[in-house]
């Protein structure tokens, strides 16, 4: 595994409460005095710390002078390929949260402008959480925001309000044929497949090891046969093959903030074992990832931050959300070639999972 240090910037600052702005030294004149005052802002601030959308931990330490944010290498975009597919993936943690929640309106405007912004072909949107039953009326609240595509739903029936996957395909883009949740039959509602006439696009979201690492075991023994397995199956199709989506696994050391933290190989997604599997992954293909293959030494290019931390502040986060494609896709003169990878931070202001995209170009000739 390769790690390139992440860089650091001088401290910043942040705009705070009153509350938990720091203050210097009073002298002991002062003290007795100013007494009840300190106690009311004392009280004030514990408020506000319990309160994580109001101060985090990450906040804090930027008001006290003692954080750095993580540099992340510049990755500048190219413009849009003339002829390609563009592919778009993002884990909303909760599609009726986002069309419903408190900060619905912020999240939708979030949402439209994005898909104004790359006009994605596919817009993969995972962990939606629904149930059958109420697919219905989040399919109309969605496409009512996104207009003009077409949603295919892979929706989890083990257990209700979990997982899911959910693509949205622009119209007049042409599909050959749509498989739901076809890697492992757990019914999760895990994967959408989607089959056009020059490659496969499997939209994943990947079983997380859980608290504990509960689920390791089936993660690294089962699931992650089953996908290479499968990946392998549509590639010797003839047809080349992009995986894309929450893979929820930091595979190099650069992709993990505090990579040297104790606590790191013990968490869900850096334990040794998964980030190995990753490897495996890549080699059974071959495949590339690809936004190290564009971008192999970048560093603090991450797509989830701690929304309990407050994490995005200072960009310390992990890289879990992933585009996988075929080596043939980045050998020069394809007809079908990797053209760009890019994880969309600024869409995911708050935290947790920022959308990831990729482009492919077609050559003329193609």
């Amino acid at each position: 595994l390769r790690y390139s240090p992440a860089r650091r910037r001088p401290a910043i600052s942040c705009t705070l409460p009153p509350a938990v702005a720091t203050m210097p030294p009073k002298k002991k004149a002062d003290q007795q005095e100013e007494a009840p005052a300190a106690k009311k802002t004392a009280a004030a601030a514990s408020a506000i710390a319990a309160n994580a959308s109001k101060i985090t931990t990450s906040a804090k330490a930027i008001a006290a002078g003692k954080a750095d944010m993580i540099e992340r290498t510049p990755t500048p975009r190219k413009p849009r390929a003339e002829s390609g597919l563009v592919l778009v993936h993002w884990n909303v943690g909760g599609l009726n949260g986002l069309l419903n929640g408190k900060n619905a309106d912020e999240r939708k405007a979030l949402l439209s402008a994005l898909v104004e912004a790359e006009k994605p072909d596919v817009l993969a949107i995972s962990e939606h959480k629904l149930q059958q039953k109420n697919v219905a009326a989040a399919e109309a609240a969605l496409l009512g925001l996104l207009p003009g595509y077409t949603a295919h739903w892979a929706v989890c029936t083990a257990k209700n309000g979990y997982s899911g996957v959910v693509c949205l395909v622009r119209s007049g883009v042409e599909v050959s044929s749509v498989s739901l949740d076809a890697v492992e039959s757990i019914n999760e509602g895990r994967t959408v497949s989607i089959e056009f006439p020059d490659c496969h696009a499997v939209a994943a979201y990947v079983p997380n090891a859980g608290q504990d690492l509960k689920r390791l075991d089936y993660r690294i023994d089962t699931w992650e046969p089953a996908m290479r397995s499968y990946l392998q199956t549509l590639q010797a199709s003839g047809k080349p093959v992009v995986l894309f989506g929450d893979l929820n696994v930091a595979h190099l050391d650069a992709d993990i903030w505090n990579v040297t933290a104790k606590h790191v190989p013990k968490s869900a997604g850096c334990t040794p074992r998964e980030r190995a599997a990753f490897g495996a992954l890549l080699a059974s293909g071959p495949f590339v990832d690809c936004f190290r293959q564009l971008w192999p030494d970048a560093s603090g290019a991450f797509s989830y931050w701690s929304t309990r931390s407050g994490n995005q502040l200072l960009n310390r986060g992990l890289r879990l959300d992933y585009a996988v494609a075929s080596a043939s896709l980045a050998a020069p003169g394809a007809a079908l070639s990797l053209h760009d990878c890019a994880y969309l931070a600024e869409y995911a202001p708050n935290g947790d999972h920022a959308p990831s995209l990729v482009a492919l170009a077609r050559t003329a000739a193609a």
